[in-house]
């Protein structure tokens, strides 16, 4: 059983995000083999990032990013839900990247699903430029949604051929981790 982590990386009340990341939850699920569950970046109030050496010389001192860090750690696979800001990620979403020690996702398969008014392409070239640092088994599929096709007023309404691209994303992140499995 693969463990995954639907990382919501948006930290705004009331976000876009939070339909989408439950949708990806919800269809996870359904995979055989695939255990989902939902991280809300929001619930772990993180602070600024400000520890006094990086993560990738000592674990976070702390608490919140400690507990972050602690978290993630316990997954064996990501997608992270990301929405446009200003042509990148969210601020929120860099600095909790910025909590975790390489370890916890070195040789782990993560997938992306961005959504902005024009498909969320950009926060995910970013997501990969940094996840490189930390050998994470980023996969070529990505779901990108638009808020102006994908949502009727305020609800998240998918369109039908997506849940064929999701279904395949979700594999490719499982096969991906399965994979680097014996390297972590």
């Amino acid at each position: 059983m693969v463990r995954l982590a639907v990382l919501l990386g948006s930290v705004r009340p009331n976000a876009a995000g939070a339909p989408i990341a439950r949708w990806v939850v919800e269809k996870a699920r359904s995979i055989d083999g695939v255990e989902a569950e939902l991280v809300d970046l929001k619930s772990f109030d993180l602070p600024l990032f400000a520890e006094a050496v990086p993560p990738a010389s000592a674990l976070p001192r702390d608490p919140k990013g400690a507990a972050f860090n602690a978290a993630l750690c316990e997954f064996d696979a990501f997608i992270i839900v990301t929405p446009e800001y200003n042509h990148s990620i969210p601020g929120a979403l860099k600095n909790a990247l910025d909590f975790l020690a390489p370890a916890t996702l070195a040789h782990k398969g993560i997938g992306f699903v961005g959504y902005s008014y024009t498909g969320g392409v950009r926060p995910i070239e970013h997501l990969r430029q940094i996840l490189a640092n930390f050998e994470a088994g980023a996969v070529r599929p990505q779901l990108t949604l638009s808020l102006i096709n994908d949502f009727s007023g305020k609800d998240f309404t998918p369109a039908a051929h997506q849940d064929g691209e999701l279904e395949a994303l979700v594999k490719a992140v499982v096969e991906r981790s399965a994979v680097l499995a014996p390297l972590r």
